[in-house]
């Protein structure tokens, strides 16, 4: 009998790290998620600017809810610090400091200013995003090895 109940603990352990690695891989595709749900609240807010140079608050308000979905990380928040909020344990170190930038510096100044400063920060989230896509296929290897190997690891221990 206790054989049964050392392999029944061991399959626990194998479906746990199994279940741990599923999160993992989650959390990891919505780092890209996000960021690409910024990238494209920011290019919707420079033609909103560019087009109708409306301020910030109106632009969130009439902003499309998945746009706003896929910034805030699942949250429709009422500003860009809410969203911000929302999205930052998704972001990592680059990402995070450039998007807080940009939540600090837009809607201040004239529009050829913050046209520029969307520019800007259009073009280094960009290269994030790439940076973060190339690297992506191999984290969700790294993941799933980890959290299976460590399951498998303790389970062999516990035997």
């Amino acid at each position: 009998m206790s054989e049964a109940w050392k392999l029944i603990g061991a399959l626990l352990m194998l479906i746990t790290g199994g279940v741990v690695a599923r999160s993992q891989i989650a959390h990891e595709k919505k780092k890209l998620w996000v960021l690409e749900g910024w990238l494209g609240l920011l290019l919707y807010t420079r033609a909103q600017i560019d087009c109708y140079l409306m301020p910030l608050e109106e632009i969130l308000e009439n902003a499309d809810e998945g746009l706003l979905r896929a910034a805030g990380a699942g949250c429709v928040g009422g500003s860009q610090k809410e969203l911000l909020d929302a999205a930052l344990p998704y972001l990592e170190g680059e990402s995070a400091r450039l998007l807080t930038s940009l939540v600090r510096e837009l809607g201040n100044g004239y529009r050829e200013e913050q046209l520029r400063r969307c520019d800007y920060y259009l073009a280094a989230l960009e290269k994030e995003r790439e940076r973060l896509a190339a690297a992506l296929p191999a984290r969700l290897k790294l993941c799933a090895a980890m959290s299976i190997c460590a399951a498998a690891f303790v389970a062999i221990l516990l035997w």
